[in-house]
């Protein structure tokens, strides 16, 4: 038996263009990979940008002993993430602007709640969310998390996660994304968490999965000697009936720089 594929219509076949972004880390970003982006940012105008978790560090609020030269305040931090994407809905106001929280940006509410959370019980205003909002990010920005029922963002054929929920008591382990389409038993999936870049497909019955490991955006840190970190972000052109349909793309950044579409992304220029 033989069945007919079918074609796309010509209603279906403009696309919309998605971009990922992770592990920023305000204010221990890398300036220049961010620069590159935001100049690719305003120069192509994404349908889309996910903030995939990770956005400020919040050190100070962790258990761990942080370095001499480490943050001691959590507001800076903030302020600069509020400032940097009300700049990015100023240059795009059309763009729909996602915010997903990751392990460090949920250390603001477990710092509060460490001692005696039962005394914070009814109070208003104690989320990062809130903190964010009230230091001015735009409202027409979406904010969003994962937990029981909220596990993860669908984009097209696509799951976006920051993958700190999935990643297990010892990480994902050398092969990022081929453990994902393990786990996922072949969902297509976009993740963070990890600083690295990785992409592996997997085809079963004509129907082919892609999981993607996003690359980072943050600098050096102290705690970290010549990590295996890859700077960069993800590209999903969605298109067909529903966004069905998904070209990916993963951006690695050379220093601070990138090329895409005949065009050089400089952040240090």
């Amino acid at each position: 038996m033989t069945t007919k594929k079918k074609k796309l219509s010509a209603v279906t076949n403009q696309s919309e263009l998605v971009a990922i972004v992770s592990d920023i880390h305000f204010d221990l970003h890398d300036p220049a990979t961010w620069n590159a982006f935001k100049k690719w940012y305003a120069d192509v105008k994404p349908d889309k940008v996910v903030v995939l978790g990770d956005f400020i560090d919040l050190g100070m609020m962790s258990r761990y002993t942080q370095g001499p030269g480490a943050p001691v305040n959590a507001i800076p931090q903030i302020k600069m993430f509020v400032k940097e994407m009300n700049e990015l809905r100023d240059i795009h106001p059309g763009v729909q602007l996602i915010i997903c929280e990751g392990n460090h940006d949920e250390r603001w509410q477990k710092f509060l709640h460490m001692h005696a959370a039962h005394a914070l019980k009814d109070a208003l205003g104690l989320t990062l969310e809130d903190q964010c909002y009230l230091q001015g990010l735009r409202k027409g920005i979406t904010w969003t998390r994962e937990d029981t029922v909220n596990k993860g963002l669908q984009c097209g054929p696509f799951v976006l996660r920051h993958g700190h929920n999935q990643s297990g008591k010892y990480g994902g382990g050398k092969h990022l994304a081929a453990n994902r389409l393990t786990k996922t038993m072949g969902t297509s999936e976009v993740f963070g968490h990890f600083h690295r870049a990785q992409m592996m497909c997997q085809t079963s019955r004509g129907r082919t999965a892609v999981a993607i490991a996003n690359p980072c955006m943050t600098g050096d840190h102290e705690y970290a000697n010549d990590p295996d970190w890859q700077r960069g972000f993800t590209i999903l052109e969605l298109y067909g009936p529903d966004n069905k349909y998904c070209s990916p793309f993963v951006v690695v950044m050379n220093d601070g720089h990138f090329a895409w579409n005949g065009k050089v992304y400089d952040g240090n220029a």
